[in-house]
């Protein structure tokens, strides 16, 4: 702070005597007058400034408070908040410096250079004194004066939202970050995380959606598709058969985090009458240690025992054909898909939707589901593209941007 708020100018007090001489001759070099001080203000003023260049901040304060005391006009005000300044900086007393930053930013004797900087610092303290409209005043003079700083954006962000203009606020931080690519720069992930949990809280959860797919974008880690998909999930209501189709998601993305995600999605799964993809699902989870062999033990013999009894799926492809509208053939297609025959499942949910009788939104996001799973990606996306209600929608919008990243594995 102390360095931050060191001026340039503070020697001019102490003009030599030909300096003066040759003021009184004329001969005045360009820039702003001299200060006109009075004398007993010089002796104590240069005494202190003496004092604070050699770091004797007691000496300082005293000779200071007396210079102060004898202030009769505005150059001597304006000199004595020069030095207040980097005194009060040394010892971190944020009202020292608010009075002395008060007197220095009006002051048409402030170098225009020194003015960012000063304006910055007086909004950080107006944010620590909760005086949003004061922070909002200075930070944003500063930012319009040029002032390079990394938390700028950020500061002038929170203190919007914290007026509870969360969209204003918002709206900053996309602009800062418009600003950065316009550059060829890339902004912090932080950023985007910032935002997205203010328009959570906001309850925006279009805003938060359309934020979190451009915090993919940028970082499209394991952590952010799995904090992604979470918010997702906890901003809208879900049906368990959309709730599947997420967990399918998180499994592609590779968000399943620890045994309890795979233990609810095998669960879930089971329930809808997929032990096939029970089953796969507790193989993954232990063959990615990220559940213990013994985890989910009873369920996964529940799963094994309905394989059994189920019997080939071959077997059921007949009935699904002649059936007289497409409800069996799209149920074949999702135990297809739980058990990784994409192929079959492809054919027997486009079989579901031509017969017609199925939620085709539902089928759709399952078909996208596995003609990515396939490599499909542009018939993947079509699929996808169908499906237009939310909150399945912004789900199919999660899957499409997997599918324009690559569909790799994210890194963990």
């Amino acid at each position: 702070m102390a360095a931050m708020l060191a001026l340039g100018t503070v020697a001019a007090v102490t003009a030599t005597p030909a300096d003066a001489q040759r003021k009184k001759k004329g001969q005045e070099e360009a820039g702003p007058p001299a200060l006109k001080v009075s004398e007993p203000f010089r002796v104590a003023a240069t005494a202190a400034q003496t004092a604070l260049q050699a770091k004797d901040l007691a000496t300082a304060e005293t000779q200071l408070t007396a210079a102060e005391a004898l202030v009769t006009n505005d150059d001597e005000r304006y000199f004595a908040a020069q030095l207040r300044l980097p005194l009060e900086a040394q010892k971190n007393n944020n009202p020292g410096i608010k009075k002395a930053l008060d007197v220095l930013i009006p002051s048409p004797r402030t170098a225009a250079t020194d003015l960012p900087r000063l304006n910055f610092v007086r909004g950080t303290i107006a944010r620590n004194e909760k005086d949003n409209a004061g922070a909002l005043q200075y930070l944003t003079r500063a930012r319009e004066l040029g002032y390079d700083n990394a938390d700028l954006p950020l500061l002038i962000a929170q203190t919007q939202i914290d007026t509870g203009n969360v969209t204003g606020g918002v709206a900053e931080i996309q602009r800062e970050i418009d600003r950065r690519k316009a550059a060829g720069q890339k902004a912090p992930n932080e950023w985007y995380a910032f935002a997205i949990s203010k328009l959570y809280q906001a309850k925006q959860p279009a805003e938060t959606a359309k934020w979190l797919r451009m915090q993919l974008t940028e970082y499209p880690t394991a952590k952010n598709w799995r904090t992604s998909l979470i918010v997702f999930r906890d901003g809208v209501t879900l049906d368990n058969q959309a709730k599947l189709d997420l967990f399918r998601l998180m499994r592609s993305t590779k968000a399943l985090a620890d045994q309890n995600d795979y233990i609810e999605y095998a669960d879930m799964a089971y329930r809808a009458g997929l032990p096939f993809e029970t089953k796969a699902v507790i193989d993954e989870g232990r063959a990615s240690g990220k559940m213990p062999a013994s985890a989910g033990a009873r369920l996964y013999t529940d799963a094994q025992t309905a394989i059994k009894n189920e019997g080939s799926l071959a077997a059921l492809e007949k009935g699904a054909r002649s059936a007289g509208n497409g409800t069996a053939a799209a149920q074949l297609g999702d135990a297809y898909l739980g058990s990784g025959n994409n192929a079959k499942a492809i054919e027997f949910y486009r079989l579901g939707l031509e017969k017609g009788g199925v939620k085709a939104e539902e089928v759709n996001t399952r078909l996208g589901n596995a003609l990515a799973n396939a490599g499909q990606r542009p018939e993947a996306k079509t699929a996808f593209d169908l499906v237009k209600t939310q909150p399945r929608a912004e789900m199919a919008t999660f899957w499409k941007l997997w599918i324009d990243q690559g569909m790799t594995a994210p890194a963990a």
